[in-house]
């Protein structure tokens, strides 16, 4: 019993440190680019919890109870506890292979750990003496084991996006890289202390929209193409209520120094970006065009969108445009602004509604980005 001892109390240790993590909002469910990856998006998944609770909390109490055991045996309990600890490890690892598609070496180890207690703990039954029959306690396991699989799959699913009141720009001022004409509209969030040029940045939909939403992305960033074809189906529902001005900021060292050590890279991403501030400033016209060819899937590289947009921007003036430096001014200050709001949250896209409103991540469905979006704008 030493052997599952020692292997609970490694058990117990990290599952403690996966469920502070949890608990204390370092890792929360809001979906989106530019997070550490791995583990953040294994314990941001709806697979993380079971009606609410972190399934880190029953591992924790899981292995707290084998340590129990160890000191006062009972071979069916451990049996049953063996079967859950063997089912589980197996479901979740298959969970990140298959589902997730992410991998969380924190969450790996405690799988590991698990299987290596349910093994030590079969052989230390083995040497049972005739007439005990473990059958009760394997199926007692395997119906502990299904309550989880059953909740995890029916269950409540936790919201996977953020409307949230923000102050990330308070006390600063910041207008458009390059001035417009005084007539031209500007609009302001967090009462003032941030506003746009709206002739000075690439806009969908109408100028002269009753509400203009402003959406800082990455083309290369798979949620936020998720969130674009969202406010798409918002201006369609509500023409000529809702417009969107679009901030490429790139998820990439190259031109965004301001990623932490655990962020990865989106190849790409600086190209694409440019790209698009490029084909705004040298045809506005065709901007909505040129933004839905630059999010295609796959990822296309620089060299290859620039050859789908000259097909209907001229070349010499796409690549007037790239030498502009308002290209780079613009990027900058995006940039500079995924400093300040992701300092508290890395999730991206974020997109201000109205005033101090912030939405951050993907909704659960379109019908959630609708109703939450509608809710902060007063929209019918």
């Amino acid at each position: 019993m030493r052997i599952v001892r020692a292997l609970a109390v490694i058990g117990l240790v990290i599952s403690g440190y996966l469920l502070f993590l949890k608990l204390n909002g370092t890792i929360s469910s809001i979906r989106g680019c530019g997070g550490s990856g791995g583990c953040e998006n294994v314990l941001g998944s709806k697979w993380s919890q079971w009606f609410g609770i972190p399934v880190s909390a029953f591992s924790a109490f899981l292995y707290a109870g084998l340590i129990v055991l160890t000191f006062k045996p009972s071979k069916n309990v451990l049996t049953g506890i063996a079967v859950v600890l063997l089912a589980a490890a197996l479901w979740f690892i298959g969970l990140q292979i298959f589902v997730i598609k992410s991998f969380c070496p924190w969450c790996f180890a405690t799988h590991v750990v698990g299987l290596a207690a349910a093994v030590a703990i079969f052989r230390a039954n083995s040497g049972t003496k005739k007439g005990y029959s473990n059958g009760p306690a394997i199926l007692a396991g395997l119906a502990l084991f299904a309550v989880l699989v059953l909740g995890q799959l029916f269950g409540p699913t936790p919201e996977t996006h953020s409307i949230d009141e923000d102050n990330s720009f308070a006390g600063m001022t910041s207008g458009a890289p390059a001035p417009s004409p005084a007539k031209s509209r500007v609009i302001s969030f967090q009462g003032g202390s941030k506003s746009y040029r709206v002739d000075d940045f690439p806009l969908l939909g109408s100028p002269t929209a009753t509400h203009i939403l402003v959406k800082y992305f990455d083309y290369t960033c798979a949620s936020c193409l998720e969130v674009e074809d969202d406010l798409e189906k918002l201006m369609e529902k509500h023409p000529g209520d809702v417009a969107v001005l679009v901030l490429p900021t790139p998820i990439n060292r190259t031109c965004n120094p301001y990623l932490t050590s655990n962020m990865k890279n989106h190849e790409h991403a600086c190209e694409l970006a440019r790209l698009g501030l490029a084909a705004w400033k040298a045809a506005p016209d065709q901007f909505a065009k040129a933004h839905k060819i630059l999010f295609s899937r796959p990822v296309v590289d620089g060299k290859s969108a620039r050859e789908r947009l000259t097909l209907f921007i001229p070349a010499a003036k796409l690549d007037a445009a790239l030498t502009d430096p308002w290209v780079d001014q613009a990027l900058k200050s995006n940039v500079e602004d995924f400093r300040i709001l992701t300092s508290a949250n890395p999730a991206m896209p974020k997109i201000f509604l109205i005033d101090h409103k912030v939405l951050q991540g993907v909704a659960r469905t379109t019908a959630d980005f609708l109703k939450g979006v509608e809710i902060a704008l007063g929209l019918q």
